[in-house]
């Protein structure tokens, strides 16, 4: 691929005649639309060096000396550090040198990237087994469809999903304000079937507002956020979405009313589905065979789902396709 500036006001055929031509200077740059000091540095490359060269320089000054280099490298190699931390520290004994000066030397250095070995953290693992009751919420915005009222707005979908079974429970709110987390946590606890003792949410405004607090406790539920920035924490409601993303908002749909009804088909589909994560059983066995062996997690009375969800989602798809 050719390397041109992107304001070069010549092309390498261009440079390549005038280094050939024998004509002056003068004329070669009023034909060209060019200075003579252009056609005078074409002439000397000559024709077989016609390329633009790179601008960056040779050499790069240093912000620190080769002794604060070095300390830098070696305290990277000591502490295995990550950049952050690493420069919260240096800025205390060499306070000139700023995040990107650290960069620059552990770059320089081959340190940029540590190995595994090298690594303090901790490695990424999978979830702990924990009991029938550990749910996880989240609520994702939803495209904009017309609603019962003719008008045209977006709302929002919270999703609760169970981590032992992979239960999940759906429902789709109006915004995303503490009002409607709360109805959607009360509707979740009324829907499972089992006793939910324990919600994880992400660090949201309508998750961490004082009134979903309020309303976990009086329910008698634990209430966990994750981290800053660690949305792998809350992964597998996050990777639902992105089956929800795939799977139903894909179809062509004109109103919100018809998206709440396909959406229940899909989470009666999902519960009955087999899963690879589940060794290829469903949600709703797992759930049962759970229950099973420990009937104090269950529910005395639990709101039973639509029968007539699935088939009536399953028409809407159909009549989607047709059009």
């Amino acid at each position: 691929m050719l390397a041109i500036h992107p304001n070069a006001r010549t092309t390498p055929a261009v440079r390549a005649e005038i280094a050939r031509s024998p004509e002056p200077s003068g004329v070669l740059a009023q034909r060209f639309g060019v200075s003579t000091e252009t056609i005078r540095k074409w002439r000397k490359r000559g024709p077989a060096d016609c390329q633009d060269r790179s601008a960056r320089p040779h050499k790069l000054p240093w912000k620190a000396s080769a002794a604060e280099r070095a300390v830098v490298c070696a305290l990277r190699r000591a502490t295995g550090f990550p950049l952050d931390d690493l420069t919260f520290i240096v800025s205390h004994f060499l306070p000139h040198l700023n995040r990107d000066a650290v960069y620059r030397i552990l770059k320089a250095a081959g340190l940029n990237r540590l190995t595994p070995a090298d690594r303090t953290r901790k490695p990424h693992s999978a979830f702990k087994e924990d009991e029938v009751g550990f749910v996880h919420l989240d609520v994702t915005p939803l495209p904009k469809l017309q609603d019962r009222d003719g008008v045209t707005r977006k709302r929002s979908l919270y999703v609760a999903i169970d981590r032992a079974s992979r239960f999940v429970h759906l429902a789709v709110k109006d915004d995303e304000m503490a009002a409607s987390a709360i109805a959607f946590l009360e509707e979740a606890l009324a829907a499972l079937p089992f006793r939910v003792t324990q919600v994880l949410t992400d660090r949201g405004s309508c998750f961490t507002a004082d009134e979903f607090e309020t309303a976990c406790r009086r329910h008698g539920v634990e209430h966990r956020t994750t981290r800053p920035y660690t949305p792998r924490t809350n992964s597998m409601v996050e990777r639902f979405n992105d089956r929800v993303q795939r799977e139903v908002l894909s179809i062509t749909l004109y109103s919100h009313q018809d998206l709440e009804t396909l959406l229940a088909g899909f989470t009666a589909a999902y519960n009955g589905r087999r899963q690879r994560v589940l060794k290829d059983r469903s949600p709703d066995l797992v759930l049962r065979e759970r229950l099973r062996a420990k009937p104090e997690l269950a529910k005395p009375v639990t709101k039973p789902p639509d029968p007539e969800a699935l088939p009536k989602a399953l028409q809407m798809v159909a009549a989607a396709k047709e059009v």
